[in-house]
């Protein structure tokens, strides 16, 4: 499954809207539109800052202000999800996509980074069982398309990585500025959340 069409994506203003450009890509590939009635990215910054907590240090904002950001735009409802391993984070994150139709946030470099989720190859569909394994993922990295970024080369848009592959820059979450207790040592996803029947 791959939700991601030619033109969804938005690379990133500035070394410190990674957020604000993913919110715009994901709002891409959620309505298909791309108009100029469109935020921001600077606009989006100062918002995913002010709905995130007061433990907020530095540039940049938090998963909960990513999320609070795509609901106050109509894109939601999406929540913040932390996952022990990060198997389990990417079957969350599959599971999130196939019943949603809606793209996924990942927290990757220790959470100092995020990148979007459209798609993922799995050992059988997430919306028939529990039982499946993701195998690959495909996401856009909002630095592209500068050549290197801290963790390396950068990936473009709708890039497929084998979830061996992702793991060298999906870590658990570890920030220096502030604790954050309920991510710590997890694996952070901003998901879209199911309607209920």
């Amino acid at each position: 499954m791959d939700l991601y069409r030619r033109g969804d994506f938005v690379s990133q203003a500035t070394v410190d809207w990674c957020v604000p450009a993913s919110i715009l890509t994901m709002m891409n590939v959620i309505d298909g539109r791309d108009h100029a009635a469109r935020p921001t990215q600077r606009r989006l910054d100062r918002i995913a800052r002010s709905l995130s907590s007061p433990r907020l240090r530095g540039p940049g904002s938090e998963p909960e202000g990513w999320a609070a950001a795509l609901d106050r735009f109509g894109y939601g409802p999406y929540a913040v999800v932390v996952e022990r391993t990060r198997a389990r984070a990417l079957r969350t994150a599959a599971h999130a996509l196939r019943l949603t139709g809606r793209p996924v946030g990942l927290l990757v470099w220790r959470g100092a980074h995020a990148w979007v989720m459209t798609g993922f190859e799995a050992t059988a569909d997430p919306a028939r069982t529990d039982d499946f394994r993701v195998t690959h993922v495909r996401v856009s990295d909002p630095w592209f398309p500068r050549e290197r970024g801290a963790w390396g080369r950068t990936r473009g848009p709708d890039s497929r990585l084998s979830a061996t592959r992702l793991a060298d820059v999906f870590l658990r979450w570890r920030r220096p500025l502030a604790r954050y207790a309920e991510l710590d040592g997890s694996f952070v996803l901003v998901i879209p959340v199911a309607a209920r029947p």
